[in-house]
């Protein structure tokens, strides 16, 4: 069985997003991301939880 890292969302930019797989989180908290087209590093944006649960 292989572990699959978990997928997370991070802020790029004051607009933009970007989501994949987490493969680093530096001192300061910021995560970085694999995408199809090469990593990327921002903060991570608050995961929400389905009401009910």
């Amino acid at each position: 069985m292989t572990h699959t890292p978990p997928i997370v969302t991070i802020a790029t930019g004051g607009r933009s997003s970007a989501q994949g797989p987490r493969v680093a989180t530096a001192p300061d908290g910021r995560v970085t991301v694999q995408t199809g087209r090469g990593t990327l590093t921002g903060w991570p944006l608050a995961r929400l939880t389905p009401m009910g649960i």
